[in-house]
């Protein structure tokens, strides 16, 4: 590391070259290449969903997949019984010939509208199941001509279509694809919110202009390399399209915070005396290894999403992972090499003036006497003033209380029992929810009252029932296919399940060996007894009676879909948490010698896991100031947020315990005292832990704003997971248990010192000197 950091710093120009020609370059390729194409691979192997995808793909009905829009019809006046005003012709005529709305057709109940037909419509056939009993109230589907469409692409059709409407006819858009279309675009993104909100904290941190920019840049390098990079990606494998926003999220968090570590380092060497370059190589030789060390084990910990081995995870964890480690590349080069180029600037002008002045006198200001005798006598009064100074902050200082963070030290080595029985016992009061969790898909219901998508899934709700929302049908396929006799027997056995709204029981065939039987349920899409509906029909009632033969039947539909997808991601999380906490175990393990600190740091990070899942239920399902934050409420989680969420917060959490251990680490390595070097670290590295927390928080609150569910939701549980984490378990849990076991922390058996391989946190603090150890105030 002390190599690398000199190497920063003789060569500072060549690496801020360096990097502005790669963010240049990086972004010239991910535009030459057309910029990002996100994709969604989403498959589930194993499941009947993906086994009715396949048979519909392979019969040339893949088109069957693709998704949906719903848009709700409601009179003010008169019923829509009869077609108004030419809506059918209107609404092709609004979308069909706009390239940017990928729309295939148009099904409407006076007629379907292919944008492929040369006439207004390609089938006249009525469809009196689209209204409503009271003729108030018709559907309208909108198919899409790709298998995933791009986030701009049902914004185009929401603004074409929306001009049907009118001061008798009211339009709204639901369903999965027309979320968020109408949101209100913030006058500041998140990205830029969080930006703004470090900046402040820095600048109150810090105190002067240099130190507070210089991490800001750093985070900035690493967001303009990550963000081409990812776009890259995006052409080599499918790539979701929130994993800009999750790597923008992480970048500006992680990338402020680690330069907030090292500055912070530098800043205290330079106090101490250190010359400028000393200052940067021990401050990357102690923290930059602290941040080597956190960054490796974030990645590790989102890479283990792959563990899951789902397929639509795949581009997120890798587009983040690269994203992260740019930050740890830009905080261990970039940053040395400005802060060269800022040199003691990193320093408020009032302590710069405190240290000893690098200025040269210069002799030929002796050649003129009365020069030379005016610049000696300001000399010799500059000299008293400073000394008189001196004194006087001495006499301050000496009746002074200590600082907070070492007063704070101080009372948790006096009250390690009470402070760590309360944090623990608010953590576990916290993470009571979390096991009211429930996994699943929520529906439009669940988002903003004041939205199209909520209002349209009402008018359904209101008009059909709520389970008319509710997307089900059997995909039959085999020789028995388009068997009347046998059609007709399946669709009477399903009029007998519970749950199943038998008027709604319609059966089609749709090619050779293939036929739908479309039915809606009693209850809600997202309800849990709709998911047991699906469960039933796939254990009990269908297998019999296709048993023993060529024809499969497959409960199809995007409520089957999610589904499948909480159960195969539920039965694979066991493993994905314990391949993350295992592997963050070993490496703290391998790099503080110590199995109980390895131990106490998974403990501790997946207690606040609990808590702030606690969190999320609480807000979502519970409805707790859910729409204040637009967030819906009495709806299940999305099935792969959890492991999302568990994975970023795990590896956050492991950066605040590297940087916190590191430095009491290093202090017990000088005076083998393990309750002085928990104070000394907890008290050296409190108020930066706090301070790095704090950005993180207004970083993830920023996203409440944006637009979808999916970040919404990751943005609450990440910001109150870093509050629990950085104003909790840091500074009063962890640092606790550590004074109570004593020197029991550091316990490691020769056996395994003698296999396990040597790893270097903290490195060599040249400035400390373990023969002179101060007390401790009292």
């Amino acid at each position: 590391m002390k190599a690398l950091s000199r190497f920063a710093i003789a060569h500072r120009w060549w690496v801020i070259v360096g990097w502005t020609a790669a963010i240049v370059l990086i972004q010239i390729l991910a535009s030459s290449a057309g910029g990002a194409t996100y994709k969604d691979d989403f498959k589930l192997p194993g499941t009947e969903s993906q086994a009715a995808s396949d048979l519909l793909a392979g019969a040339n009905l893949a088109e069957q997949n693709n998704p949906t829009g719903t848009l709700v019809l409601h009179s003010g006046k008169g019923d829509l019984t009869t077609e108004p005003a030419d809506f059918v012709s209107r609404a092709k005529a609004a979308v069909c010939g706009v390239g940017a709305a990928h729309v295939a057709t148009i099904t409407t109940p006076w007629g379907t509208a292919a944008c492929t037909a040369a006439d207004g419509r390609d089938d006249a056939a009525p469809r009196p199941d689209l209204i409503s009993r009271d003729r108030t109230t018709a559907i309208v589907e909108v198919a899409f001509n790709e298998p995933k469409p791009s986030d701009s692409t049902p914004k185009v059709v929401y603004q074409h279509l929306k001009s049907l409407r009118s001061d008798t006819l009211h339009i709204e858009f639901t369903g999965d694809t027309f979320d968020s279309v109408d949101a209100s675009t913030p006058a500041l993104s998140p990205q830029t919110l969080g930006f703004l909100a470090a900046l402040v904290i820095l600048a109150i941190v810090f105190r002067t202009f240099g130190a507070t920019l210089l991490p800001m840049i750093s985070a900035a390098a690493a967001l303009g390399c990550g963000l081409g990079l990812i776009a890259l990606l995006t052409h080599a494998m499918p790539v979701t399209d929130f994993t800009s926003a999750l790597a923008e999220l992480m970048v500006i968090g992680v990338g402020i915070d680690y330069a907030l570590f090292i500055v912070t380092r530098h800043r205290r060497n330079l106090l101490r005396g250190m010359s400028v370059e000393d200052s940067i190589v021990n401050a990357l030789n102690t923290s930059g290894r602290a941040v080597l060390f956190a960054g490796i084990t974030v990645c590790i910990a989102i890479l283990g999403l792959c563990a899951l081995a789902t397929s639509f995870l795949y581009g997120v964890a890798i587009g983040t992972s690269i994203a992260v480690s740019l930050t740890m590349l830009a905080s261990l080069t970039l940053l040395p090499a400005t802060l060269s180029l800022l040199g003691r600037r990193a320093l408020p002008r009032s302590q710069r003036e405190a240290l000893p002045s690098d200025r040269r006198v210069t002799l030929l200001l002796c050649v003129i006497p009365p020069v030379c005798v005016l610049f000696w006598a300001l000399y010799v009064l500059r000299w008293v003033l400073r000394r008189a100074t001196a004194r006087l902050a001495a006499r301050r200082d000496a009746s002074a209380r200590p600082p907070l963070w070492t007063r704070w030290a101080t009372f948790v080595q006096r009250r390690s029992l009470i402070v760590g029985v309360f944090a623990a016992v608010l953590l576990a009061v916290l993470a009571i929810p979390f096991f009211s969790l429930r996994l699943g898909h929520p529906d439009q219901s669940n988002t903003p009252a004041a939205s199209t998508s909520h209002k349209g899934y009402d008018l359904i709700r209101d008009a059909f029932g709520k389970g008319y929302n509710s997307n089900l049908q059997l995909v039959v396929g085999g020789s028995r296919a388009t068997d009347k006799a046998f059609l007709t027997q399946l669709t009477g056995t399903l009029a007998t399940v519970p749950d199943v709204d038998k008027a709604s029981i319609t059966a089609l065939p749709v090619g050779k060996d293939i036929a739908f039987v479309t039915f809606k349920s009693v209850s809600g899409p997202q309800d849990a007894s709709t998911v047991h509906l699906v469960e039933n029909l796939r254990n009990n009632i269908l297998p019999p009676l296709h048993k023993g033969g060529d024809t499969q039947v497959y409960v199809y539909g995007d409520t089957a879909v999610f589904v499948d997808f909480s159960a195969a991601l539920a039965a694979k999380m066991i493993y994905f948490v314990l391949a993350v906490v295992g592997l963050s175990f070993l490496l703290l393990m391998a790099a503080f010698r110590s199995v109980v600190v390895a131990a106490t740091a998974a403990t501790m990070n997946l207690l606040a896991a609990g808590a702030s899942f606690g969190a999320v239920v609480a807000v979502f399902q519970w409805g707790w100031f859910s729409e204040p934050l637009g967030l819906g409420s009495g709806g299940p989680v999305d099935a792969f947020l959890p492991v999302l969420f568990f994975a970023i917060l795990f590896g956050l959490s492991m950066d605040y315990q590297v940087f916190l251990v590191s430095r009491i680490h290093e202090e017990w390595v000088h005076s083998r005292d393990n309750h002085r070097a928990v104070t000394v670290g907890l008290s050296e590295t409190g108020g930066i832990i706090t301070a790095a927390g704090l950005i993180m928080i207004t970083v993830f609150s920023g996203f409440l704003l944006g637009d979808g569910l999916v970040i919404k939701l990751l943005g609450l549980g990440l910001a109150s997971a870093v509050l629990l984490d950085a104003f909790i378990v840091r500074p009063m849990l962890v640092p606790s248990i550590m004074q109570w076991l004593g020197r029991a922390n550091w316990w490691f058996p020769a056996w395994l010192d003698r296999i396990t391989p040597h790893v270097s946190i903290e490195g060599r603090d040249d400035t400390e000197a373990p023969a002179k150890l101060e007390p401790l105030p009292e």
